[in-house]
């Protein structure tokens, strides 16, 4: 990978900087000139800090900057750069694109043409339906966080009608129901819920509340929500019909007369399945990810076809990269590298 680097400019850094290109640097710092972000999830700004100082431009959508503020981030005006989806732009000699992605609000993927006609992709966080697959490339960089075979959700077209069922059938028992999950996650839970009948109003924290309006300001289709500590919150928590939507790592304690649904990337075995049953309190575990599986991630690289891949081993660990790597390498008799080349990971958020 060291010879082809000055050929391809395509790599991944220690830090977990995806490099297309000569002037930007994708999801960490690097001392580029151009930063990008392709969605709001902290494995994704990381050195965002960096960043800010030493870059001269930051691009993001803009669900994605809206999402940062809400998250407390404060980006230089004079350096961001919001950017659509299809609208390429082209900064000195190299032109950059972004293509749009189901993974959270506003994620998105990239292109970069350098200067010599080379094409470079990074998907960031996908799954399907819904993520374009980008196509003529001449190096592909891809989230590999599901990369190996016993990675499947068989169940994955079935899930949300499970979900909204379970929510319904809790709810019938006068018992609210508090759903736990990553943020972005917790809003695409909210308009599915919504899309299958799920009426009950809906009551969350301040942080979960503003990027539930981030979300319906870009598209999202989500309504009767309340901050906790609102008036009408206040006022619907009086009765048990209705779901608490809540950050995964929130120090909020469990609530005795409850239903917790935990929304998990790593549960495989079936759709959904109660772990807890005492007295009044249930807690379930949901197979809920916005990551796409195994069958997702060799999916997209088959349809992509890309003369070489690079599978992001910064942000799952090790053993998956390499297998998907190898995986890919075989079937597809592919040109297939893990970078960066140490064994680090980010934490990822799923």
């Amino acid at each position: 990978m060291t010879e082809l680097k000055p050929i391809i400019n395509a790599s991944i850094t220690e830090s977990g900087a995806i490099l297309l290109g000569e002037f930007f640097e994708i999801d960490s710092y690097a001392g580029r000139p151009v930063r990008v972000v392709t969605h709001m999830h902290s494995d994704h700004t990381l050195y965002l800090s960096k960043s800010k100082r030493h870059s001269t431009y930051i691009l993001a959508t803009q669900p994605t900057l809206d999402s940062l503020t809400v998250l407390g981030e404060k980006l230089p005006e004079n350096k961001t750069i919001p950017l659509g989806y299809n609208k390429p732009l082209r900064i000195v000699d190299e032109t950059i694109t972004f293509v749009k992605s189901t993974h959270v609000i506003g994620s998105a993927q990239v292109i970069v043409e350098t200067k010599e006609g080379f094409r470079l992709g990074y998907t960031g966080d996908f799954k399907f339906p819904g993520t374009k697959i980008m196509s003529d490339l001449d190096v592909l960089v891809i989230d590999a966080t599901y990369g190996q075979e016993h990675m499947i959700r068989p169940f994955k077209q079935e899930i949300e009608t499970l979900l909204a069922d379970l929510v319904n059938e809790i709810l019938s028992k006068n018992k609210p129901v508090r759903i736990l999950g990553y943020y972005g996650k917790l809003q695409e839970v909210m308009e599915i819920l919504r899309k299958n009948n799920v009426s009950a109003p809906f009551v969350m924290p301040k942080k979960v509340y503003e990027l539930t309006n981030v979300a319906c300001k870009h598209g999202m289709k989500i309504n009767d929500f309340f901050e906790e500590d609102s008036k009408e919150g206040s006022e619907v928590k009086k009765d048990n019909w209705y779901v608490y939507f809540q950050h995964m790592n929130s120090k909020k304690g469990t609530l005795s007369q409850t239903a917790d649904l935990i929304l998990s990337g790593w549960f495989f075995e079936s759709p959904i399945k109660k772990i807890i049953e005492k007295n009044k309190y249930e807690k379930w575990l949901v197979a809920f990810s916005d990551h796409g599986d195994f069958q997702d991630v060799f999916a997209y690289v088959s349809e992509s076809k890309p003369k070489m891949l690079i599978v992001d081993g910064s942000r799952t660990d090790r053993v998956t990269a390499d297998f998907f790597s190898n995986f890919v390498k075989k079937k597809l008799n592919l040109k297939s590298f893990v970078l960066p080349s140490q064994k680090i990971q980010l934490k990822e958020e799923d």
